[in-house]
C-alpha cells in the first residue's frame, strides 16, 4: 500500500514579533518608524502589499506595539510587532559628560586587556578587534593631531594650542566618529556583563514577563524573538528566564523561534564576570523545540561574523543555525556605497530593509509566510509574483 505524501504546512497567518534594538540612541517611537520602513520596503522588493498601522505604548513604557501585515497573490500574514525597549538607559548613558565616558570607557577597555577578554575576542574572530581599537586609534589621532601642532607653534603658546586641537579632533570624532558612544558601549557592556546595575536587571525581568505572555497566547501560530546587537543580551538572559520559570507553557502554544542580528552574545559572554549570560546561553541551547538562527556579515565589524556562541563557549546543546548575509546583494548600488563606508550603517543593516530579493529579509521574517527556522528561506519561497511556491512550502532550512 502506497502511503500519500504528507501534507505541507500552511503558511503562517499570524505571528508575534518581540524585538530588541541595539545601544542606540533611538526611543521606542523611532524604533517603530524604522521596523515600519523595512516592512514597506519588503512590500516593494517583492511586489506584495504591505500595511503597518499606529503604535501603542503599554502602560510602562517598556513596550511599544504596532500592527504590520504583508499581502500575496495567495497569502496573507500579520505581524504584532512588539518592541521591548531600553532607550531610556542608554539616554542616561549618554548625558554623562563626554570626558568621563572616555575615561570610563578606556578603564573598561583596559580591564577587558589585562583579564585575557580582548585575546579571547581575537580568537572567535579576529576582525572584532578592528571594532574594538576603533576608539582607542580615534583618540590616539587627537593626541598625536596635538603634537603636531604644539611643535609647530612652540613654547607655551604651541602648549596652549596643541591642548585646542588635540580637544577640538576630539570633538569632531564625537561628532563624526561617534567617539562617546562607542565608549558609553563599553562602560554598559562592563556593566552588564558585572551585574552592578540594577535597571538593567529591571529591565530583563520585564522583557521576560513579556515574552512569557506572548507564549501563552492562543491567536498566533507563531512567536520571534528577533534581538540585534547589545540587544540580544538582554534578549537572551529574558529568555532564559521564562524559559526557566516555564519550560513548557500550556498547549496549544505558538511556535517559538529567536534570531539574532550582528549579535553580540560574545562580546559580553567572553567576559570572565559574565557567568550569567553564559548559563543563559547554555539553557537557550538545551530548550527542545526552539529555532534559533543567528545572521551575520563580514562587512560588519561589530559583530561576530560565523562564530558559533554555544560552540565558542565550549557549552552543551544545540548551537544557532549560523547565517551569513551579504550586504551588497540585499541593497542597490547607491546605497551599498553608504553602507560600505560606515561601520554603523554595516551594523544595522539588519534592520533597515532591502532593496532586492534576498534570502534574508527582516520584514519577511516578521510578516512572510514562512515558519521561521522550519521553512525555507523567502528568495525559494515566493514565486516572481510574489505567490507561494507550493514545493517549498514545508521545505526545511538546511
Amino acid at each position: 500500500m502506497t502511503s500519500a505524501p504528507p501534507t505541507p504546512p500552511v503558511p503562517v497567518r499570524r505571528r508575534i514579533v518581540l524585538h530588541v534594538p541595539g545601544y542606540e540612541p533611538l526611543d521606542a517611537a523611532a524604533q517603530a518608524r524604522r521596523l515600519a520602513r523595512t516592512v514597506g520596503r519588503t512590500a516593494t522588493c517583492w511586489g506584495l502589499r504591505g500595511v503597518t498601522g499606529p503604535a501603542t505604548a503599554s502602560e510602562d513604557g517598556a513596550v511599544l506595539a504596532f500592527p504590520a501585515r504583508l499581502v500575496g497573490p495567495d497569502w496573507d500574514t500579520e505581524a504584532e510587532i512588539r518592541i521591548l525597549d531600553w532607550h531610556d538607559l542608554i539616554a542616561r548613558d549618554l548625558a554623562v559628560p563626554l570626558w568621563s565616558r572616555i575615561g570610563g570607557g578606556l578603564a573598561a577597555l583596559w580591564a577587558l586587556l589585562a583579564d585575557g577578554t580582548l585575546g579571547r575576542y581575537g580568537r572567535a574572530h579576529w576582525r572584532y578587534l578592528m571594532f574594538v581599537a576603533l576608539p582607542v586609534a580615534l583618540l590616539l589621532g587627537a593626541v598625536l593631531g596635538g603634537v603636531v601642532a604644539g611643535r609647530l607653534v612652540g613654547g607655551w603658546a604651541g602648549v596652549v594650542a596643541g591642548t585646542a586641537v588635540a580637544a577640538g579632533l576630539v570633538m569632531l570624532a564625537d561628532r563624526r566618529a561617534h567617539l562617546g558612544h562607542l565608549l558609553a558601549d563599553w562602560v554598559f557592556a562592563r556593566d552588564l556583563a558585572r551585574g552592578t546595575r540594577p535597571e538593567i536587571a529591571a529591565r530583563v525581568r520585564r522583557f521576560a514577563a513579556e515574552i512569557t505572555a506572548a507564549r501563552h497566547r492562543r491567536d498566533a501560530e507563531e512567536v520571534v524573538l528577533s534581538g540585534h546587537s547589545l540587544g540580544m543580551v538582554l534578549l537572551a538572559e529574558a529568555l532564559a528566564a521564562s524559559l526557566e520559570a516555564e519550560p513548557a507553557p500550556p498547549r496549544p502554544a505558538p511556535r517559538l523561534a529567536l534570531v539574532g542580528l550582528g549579535s553580540s552574545l560574545l562580546k559580553i559572554a567572553l567576559m570572565p564576570e559574565a557567568t550569567r549570560l553564559r548559563a543563559a546561553v547554555a539553557r537557550i541551547a538545551a530548550a527542545p523545540g526552539l529555532a534559533w538562527l543567528e545572521y551575520t556579515s563580514r562587512r560588519d565589524l561589530v559583530s561576530f561574523h560565523r562564530a558559533d556562541p554555544v560552540a565558542v563557549l565550549g557549552l552543551a546543546g544545540r548551537g544557532p543555525h549560523m547565517e551569513r548575509i551579504h550586504p551588497r546583494a540585499m541593497l542597490d548600488s547607491g546605497t551599498w556605497r553608504r553602507v560600505r563606508r560606515s561601520m554603523l550603517r554595516a551594523h544595522r543593516i539588519y534592520v533597515t530593509g532591502n532593496m532586492r530579493r534576498y534570502f534574508y529579509d527582516w520584514g519577511m521574517i516578521a510578516c512572510g509566510p514562512g515558519a521561521v527556522g522550519r521553512d525555507t528561506a523567502p528568495d525559494r519561497l515566493l514565486g516572481a509574483d510574489g505567490a507561494l511556491a507550493t514545493a517549498a512550502i514545508g521545505a526545511t532550512v538546511a
